[in-house]
């Protein structure tokens, strides 16, 4: 047996978010390897397995029906910036300085995620794990914020999303001027089954953060129409692409001998953007990316571990990205101390409830943010509390203002407004949420800067911390 021990070196630990967990798998297995892909701006309304009419996934569908597909699993942020810190960190994002937007829209220049942040990479490296990155990056473009200075000892990469630089780099070094859109995903799958192929003695983290199918929707030319759809064709063409190569991916794995002993994951870092939907769509969840309704960041997760993981079941209690450091550090056997000057943990390691051998969950209880960087809801079990509804929803100001509870088991849609009739739910929920805030916000490590700049100033003022709605 492994042990994982999860140390915060400062401050309060949160949400019973880390502790020792011993890893439970075969005493004659080797450490698995860690295939991590994350898909961009996908909701769950675009894959067939979570419902879709419209959009065809076999390939995913299958890696569900092999493996175990959540139901309330959340993204780090409606947007993807902050979400990808998320993962990467275990944080939650404004714990890591983050105060809006997305590197290139709302975020401030010349700024990313700072070195101090000791990765999910640098622990992987760290416990000897050969690590790899193909996709894109998008949390900092100095070269001290580079995925080859965060703990990835390859890289193949966009800095940026794929509307803003498609430039190429392998290991930091430029190799190719504006990457041509419709080939990106066939590029990121090449580079992922050339990684496969490799041998190794070491075992393999791969993290995989695709750019589709955020827009500009520009299929490949071998799928341009071939989804058939009239209406949202080319957004409808770059998934069903994504789901063929993800397929090629699980295909070089069994070539390789190593789908039993490899964790696979496929997610998405926030919910759909504004205008990819198709007229049969319904989408299980209000809201979108930028929002903090649920279907802003509430999203597809599916994970497999053959023998290990159990085969075509839903799991549906909360799971957020940032619990995936400690999750996967606790599968894999790898030990975590975090530097005297890293960030504290805000993920739960939920390995035992993904392995159905825990029933009381892990996590109960999640923060949200909007995109543009106000704290505005929180959920505890199944009660969801915006603490003002309309003011804090970017692309919707004509919602009604005030506080909003909802009870999500039977509306997922957020349009039933409990808040009148639970009061003492609002107030429990309002003071439980500034406990939380006031720590994130008085334990945290500024956003990297590049050389010679000073880091932004951190909040100090309670209004910065939580807004108009807590005085």
């Amino acid at each position: 047996m492994k042990i994982a021990l999860f140390t915060l070196l400062s401050g309060t630990a949160l949400l019973s978010c880390a502790y020792a967990q011993t890893a439970i798998q075969p005493e004659s297995q080797s450490r698995p390897n860690v295939i991590l892909m994350m898909a961009d701006d996908l909701a769950n309304e675009d894959l067939s397995c979570y419902g879709s009419e419209r959009i065809q996934t076999p390939h995913l569908d299958q890696l569900a029906t092999e493996g175990l597909r959540l139901t309330s699993y959340y993204a780090g942020s409606a947007v993807c910036t902050p979400s990808r810190m998320a993962l990467l960190s275990g944080s939650y994002p404004s714990r890591l300085g983050w105060r809006s937007g997305v590197l290139g829209a709302g975020f401030a220049p010349n700024t990313g995620m700072s070195p101090r942040v000791y990765t999910i990479a640098e622990a992987f490296r760290d416990a000897g794990y050969r690590t790899a990155m193909s996709g894109k990056w998008h949390v900092g473009s100095s070269k001290n914020m580079r995925p080859e200075n965060q703990g990835f000892d390859s890289v193949y990469s966009i800095q940026a999303s794929n509307n803003q630089n498609r430039d190429m780099y392998r290991d930091g070094e430029l190799v190719r001027k504006e990457w041509d859109n419709r080939l990106l995903t066939e590029t990121f799958a090449e580079e992922v089954i050339r990684i496969i192929q490799e041998e190794s003695e070491k075992p393999l983290f791969l993290y995989v953060p695709w750019s589709a199918p955020h827009f500009p929707a520009d299929p490949h030319p071998d799928w341009h129409g071939k989804s058939g759809q009239d209406s949202s064709g080319k957004y409808t063409d770059v998934v069903e692409e994504l789901d063929h190569r993800i397929g090629q991916i699980l295909d070089a794995l069994e070539e390789a001998g190593k789908t039993g002993n490899t964790i696979v994951i496929f997610t998405s870092d926030n919910g759909r953007q504004k205008g990819q939907s198709g007229p049969d769509d319904e989408p299980p969840f209000s809201g979108q990316k930028w929002q903090s309704l649920e279907g802003g960041t509430r999203v597809p997760f599916i994970i497999r571990y053959p023998g290990v993981i159990p085969a075509g079941e839903d799991y549906h209690e909360i799971v957020a990205a940032m619990d995936l450091f400690p999750t996967l550090a606790s599968a894999c056997g790898v030990e975590v101390q975090l530097p005297a000057d890293a960030q504290q943990f805000d993920g739960a390691d939920v390995w035992a409830n993904l392995r159905k051998l825990k029933s009381k969950p892990a996590r109960n209880e999640l923060l949200y943010w909007h995109g543009k960087g106000e704290a505005t809801a929180i959920r505890q079990g199944s009660w969801k509390l915006h603490f003002n509804y309309g003011r804090q929803q970017p692309l919707d100001p004509e919602l009604p203002d005030g506080p909003a509870l909802y009870d999500l088991r039977t509306d997922t849609l957020e349009s039933n407004n409990l808040a009148k009739k639970h009061p003492e739910k609002v107030d429990a929920l309002l003071a439980r949420a500034k406990e939380l805030l006031m720590d994130i916000y008085q334990n945290q490590v500024p956003l990297g800067t590049w050389p010679a700049q000073d880091a932004p100033e951190l909040p100090l003022k309670a209004e910065n911390v939580w807004g108009e709605w807590m005085k």
